[in-house]
């Protein structure tokens, strides 16, 4: 037995249905900007505005990549959305970091953000802030002894 589509005609006794066209899913382009700002010479600022998932957070991987000054400060005030994908990134970077020796903090102050990175722990062991100017002020301080 199959299921009877509607028809697309009206009638009288019943009104005209209208089909909707889903939307192709936007490029990860799109759905996530990456910025690389060095602040000083010993600071850089990485700054995401989007969606960090498991489409786009390779993206953000890259950025946290490759050579970095003493420390990094990672700002997701624009960050519509953190997937798990995202958080590995984050915690990636950190353990990377503390490796090194060199510093990361997080800013954040949406809601998804926040919560995960809470629900997680990673507020835990990766200083978080709620402005940016915090950050720049602070995690250049918080290096590690080697």
């Amino acid at each position: 037995m199959t299921d009877r589509i509607p028809s697309m005609r009206g009638s009288r006794d019943s009104p005209v249905l209208h089909a909707t066209v889903p939307r192709p899913r936007l490029s990860e382009d799109n759905l996530l900007e990456v910025q690389r700002t060095r602040w000083s010479e010993d600071l850089l600022v990485v700054s995401a505005a989007g969606e960090i998932d498991l489409a786009t957070a390779g993206r953000l991987e890259h950025a946290l990549w490759g050579d970095l000054p003493t420390s990094t400060v990672l700002d997701l005030t624009e960050v519509t959305f953190l997937g798990v994908a995202g958080l590995r990134v984050i915690e990636s970077a950190a353990a990377r970091a503390n490796a090194e020796h060199r510093t990361i903090g997080v800013v954040a102050s949406t809601r998804p953000v926040l919560r995960l990175l809470n629900l997680f722990g990673v507020d835990v062991h990766i200083p978080v802030f709620q402005y940016l100017a915090n950050a720049l002020r602070d995690v250049p301080k918080a290096l590690p002894k080697p």
